[in-house]
């Protein structure tokens, strides 16, 4: 709810004398202090009604009108009535660019000039309901304008003063700001300026390779987004000449997203010799095509079977869409490229001077493979470079860098200067920082009433210098095509940016230039390099294990590269932990190459075999080795190279040696040709139970005696058994005549007699005594 109109004065009148006494303002910028009424200020959450310029008279004409339309939003949760729209400019106006760009920071709420308001000169809003919007229309006089007419920029703007629960007063319940230069009196001479448009965003990849933050991408090149926003600027351009400024990791992820936003593949490269895919031949009278026996080291990619889901497929177009709509409007006119993935470059060359190579080759590749035409190029953000960065830069490579990175903005008449060998386009750092809150700095229009405002003063310091202007990255996209809207000016030329470059050099000391302890410190840290570095470096370990050549070095090298951006330079740890995203997953991959060996091992004599397998789990064939770790008092011998397909399990074979009963931890890793752990390992103990030469001794005397007794007793037992079977055939058999049971008295018989001498008794010749079983012969 907006405060009272008594607090909302009184707070006006306390910002704008505190600023004013304190000498805060701006020099050049006296227009700024309040003169007949109180200054507007904003409610606590903000003004009620917002207020934005989408066209304007872009510079202010000797007679005739100014024209401000735009829109005016009720975002309180009031109604208003009666909202008036009053054109507001100021009196005296600022004269350098110094000035300019203090103004341009200066708090919104402060005063600048009075409004006009003669009836019909302002628009007026009958009713505004919270949430809604509506447009308006200004015509002022450029006589009713408090401008003095002195050469210059001045403000101008819109107040928005409407009735709500708070009545109306003279503090403006919205406003919105811009400046507007007097067209310039030079005699006939114009001055030039180059447009710059870029195409630079932050790029991630997922763990898996894929590009990552699909949704932002769909907004970005959604109507009104960033990416579709550049073009529509590019479109409204007409016959005006820009230049295209453009980091070829944005370019690339969206060639990604339109293919599908495929993960990263350990597929072979089929561009090597040996390795291009195999024709595929019909079979013949509907049967199978035959498998080919044995193991392929380029086993054939299966085709994906799964359909992309809606949100994919519109991306995958909107992506493609744009693409060819950007190869259109760049037609044959060189396109300024930066190193892949917009790497900073002066960390680069500070703690790792190969990334930076890669980066520059690689925005190369890309530039050639989209075959648009290309020239390499070094444009930091921060518009500023080290002076080491500026000697490693290559030969032939377009470098722009701000007025801000010298000491003294240079006079060069070109806006080029000879810098440490190189030459050095030297770009408008004020005129890209865009216009005056609230609106904000990037606001199409507003950028362009800057470059106006920018080129005007220099005209009338007569400075011949270019203007030179590299645009913001974030657009309003639905306000993009104001900004060449009436950017020409008899007095203003746009020129290419190529023909500024081309332009002959004022040579200037590199003492001139300007990299402090600050901007060391600003630059991304050694770690981010390290984590870069770390996720390489398993890259290539895969690649040295799989059996094909494989383009996984170069995607991770991709994948990396973004992560070294100079836009990640406010929270380097995301890009940290995004190279460390990367490593895992490659780290998994070669975790993938696995050993298995039994729980534990055990030898009866001081040598033994040991067989452990190993598991291939990658998709592609890989040509390994197993390391082994002893406690030093075991060996280990045998092993070799294992060449295992994809999902293939190889047994590899020991023997195991030592000289000391007891137990012995082994460790056995698997690791590439040259030694280097893949990660999966396994440990187990083997117990050696070596036996001594006295127990041998033992054992033999045991054998001996045992067999000697066994040769001692068997010829007894012999003759034993040969004289019972004599025995038993000297006894009558049962055809006997006398029947011994019938014929023997009981009471002398020796069978039932114990007392009965059996000596003295009759033997039969013919047959066994009586009760004896027969003996059969043999």
């Amino acid at each position: 709810m907006p405060r009272s109109s008594s607090f909302r004065a009184a707070l006006a009148g306390l910002l704008t004398s505190g600023v004013a006494s304190a000498g805060l303002l701006a020099p050049g910028a006296a227009a700024l202090a309040p003169r007949t009424a109180p200054a507007p200020a904003p409610t606590k959450d903000g003004d009620p009604l917002l207020v934005h310029i989408d066209a304007m008279t872009p510079v202010l004409p000797p007679s005739g009108d100014v024209e401000i339309a735009g829109t005016v939003t009720n975002v309180s949760d009031e109604t208003f009535t009666r909202v008036n729209l009053h054109a507001f400019s100021s009196e005296q106006p600022i004269s350098d660019s110094l000035s300019l760009s203090q103004s341009a920071l200066t708090d919104p709420a402060l005063f600048v000039g009075d409004r006009v308001t003669v009836p019909g000169t302002f628009d007026t809003i009958d009713e505004l309901a919270p949430g809604e919007s509506a447009t308006f229309l200004d015509s002022v006089p450029v006589e009713l304008l408090a401008t003095s007419g002195e050469p210059g920029v001045y403000w101008i703007g819109i107040h928005a003063l409407g009735d709500s629960s708070v009545p109306r007063d003279l503090v403006a319940d919205g406003r919105a700001r811009t400046f507007i230069p007097r067209e310039p009196s030079g005699g006939g001479q114009a001055r030039e300026a180059s447009v710059i448009l870029p195409i630079r965003s932050r790029v991630w990849f997922d763990g898996d390779g894929a590009v990552a933050g699909t949704e932002r991408w769909a907004r970005r090149l959604a109507e009104g987004g960033s990416l579709d926003g550049v073009l529509d600027m590019a479109d409204s351009a007409g016959s005006a000449p820009y230049s295209w400024l453009v980091d070829p990791a944005v370019l690339h992820a969206l060639v990604h997203l339109a293919q599908g936003n495929a993960p990263r593949t350990l597929a072979p490269d089929t561009t090597v010799p040996g390795q291009e895919p195999a024709p595929v031949e019909p079979p013949e009278d509907g049967d199978e095509t035959p498998a080919t026996p044995g193991e392929t080291l380029t086993p054939p990619q299966p085709v994906p079977t799964e359909e992309p889901t809606e949100e994919e497929a519109q991306l995958a177009a909107a992506a493609t869409a744009w693409l060819e709509r950007f190869r259109l409007l760049v037609g044959a006119t060189p396109v300024l490229t930066l190193p892949y993935g917009d790497i900073d470059v002066s960390a680069a060359v500070r703690n790792d001077r190969t990334r930076f190579d890669q980066a520059v080759a690689r925005g190369a590749e890309v530039m050639a493979a989209l075959t648009l035409p290309s020239q390499p190029a070094v444009a930091p953000e921060s518009d500023l470079l080290s002076p080491e960065a500026i000697t490693a830069v290559p030969q032939g490579t377009t470098i722009l860098l701000g007025d801000n990175a010298f000491a003294i903005p240079p006079t060069s008449p070109t806006s080029v200067v000879k810098l440490l060998g190189h030459e050095v386009v030297v770009t408008s750092t004020g005129a890209e920082a865009g216009g005056p809150g609230p609106t904000a700095s990037n606001d199409p229009l507003a950028l362009r009433q800057r470059l106006l405002s920018e080129a005007a003063l220099r005209l009338e310091a007569d400075d011949t210098a270019p203007l030179v202007v590299t645009l913001p990255t974030v657009w309003r996209g639905e306000d993009a095509a104001s900004f060449f809207t009436d950017l020409e000016q008899s007095w203003l030329d746009l020129v290419p940016f190529g023909d500024v470059a081309a332009r002959t050099p004022k040579g200037v000391p590199a003492a001139t230039l300007t990299y402090t302890d600050d901007d060391i410190a600003e630059e991304l840290p050694r770690e981010s390099f390290s984590a870069a570095n770390r996720a390489g470096e398993a890259a290539t370990l895969l690649e040295q294990v799989i059996i094909p050549v494989t383009t996984v070095e170069a995607q991770v090298r991709d994948e990396v590269l973004v992560t070294l951006s100079e836009q990640h330079r406010e929270r380097p740890g995301l890009a940290v932990a995004a190279a460390e995203r990367v490593e895992d997953s490659i780290r998994a991959d070669l975790g993938k190459v696995e050993i298995e060996a039994p729980p534990a091992v055990t030898l009866s004599s001081d040598s033994g075999p040991l067989g452990v397998t190993l598991v291939n789990g990658l998709d592609q064939p890989v040509e390994v080795q197993v390391q082994v770790r002893t406690d030093g008092e075991l060996t280990l011998s045998g092993g070799g190279v294992r060449r295992l397909g994809p999902g293939a399990r190889s047994v590899v074979r020991f023997e195991a040696t030592t000289g000391r009963a007891g137990v012995h931890n082994v460790r056995l890793a698997v690791t590439s040709l040259d030694g280097v752990p893949l990660g999966s390992f396994d440990s187990l103990p083997i117990r050696a139970a070596r036996v001594s030469a006295l127990i041998w001794v033992v054992m033999a005397l045991g054998a001996l005696v045992l067999f000697g007794m066994i040769g001692y007793r068997l010829p007894g037992q012999i003759r034993a058994r040969r004289a019972e079977l004599a025995a038993a055939d000297r006894e009558p058999g049962p055809d006997s005549d006398t029947d011994p049971d019938l014929n023997t008295d009981p009471a002398t018989d020796p069978a039932t007699d114990p007392a009965a001498d059996r000596s003295t008794q009759p033997t039969p010749v013919d047959g066994p005594a009586a009760g004896t079983p027969m003996v059969e012969r043999s």
